[in-house]
C-alpha cells in the first residue's frame, strides 16, 4: 500500500470521524436546548399557577378577616339592643309598680 493511499484513507477517515462529532455535537446542543427551554416554560407555568393558588389564599383570608369583623359588629349590635331593651323593659316594670 502506497503513502498516497494511506494518506488518503485517513484524510478520509478523519473527514468523516469530524462530521460524525459535529453531528453528536449538533444533537447534543439541540437536546440540552430543548430541554433548557421546557424546564423554562414548565417553571413559568408552575410560578403562574402557585402565583394563582397565593392570591386565592390571600383573598380567602380577606374574605374571613371581613366575616369575622362582621359577625363582632353584628353581635355587638345585638347585644346592645338587647341591653337597652332589658334596661327600657326593667324601667316599665318599675314605673307601673
Amino acid at each position: 500500500m502506497s503513502l498516497a493511499a494511506a494518506g488518503g484513507f485517513l484524510a478520509i477517515f478523519f473527514a468523516c470521524l469530524t462530521a460524525i462529532y459535529i453531528g453528536a455535537v449538533s444533537f447534543a446542543i439541540f437536546i440540552i436546548s430543548t430541554a433548557t427551554i421546557s424546564a423554562i416554560i414548565a417553571i413559568i407555568i408552575a410560578t403562574g399557577w402557585i402565583g394563582f393558588f397565593w392570591i386565592i389564599w390571600l383573598a380567602v383570608k380577606k374574605s374571613l378577616d371581613l366575616t369575622k369583623q362582621s359577625v363582632r359588629m353584628t353581635s355587638s349590635a345585638i347585644s346592645a339592643y338587647s341591653a337597652a331593651r332589658q334596661t327600657n323593659q326593667n324601667q316599665r316594670v318599675e314605673s307601673k309598680e
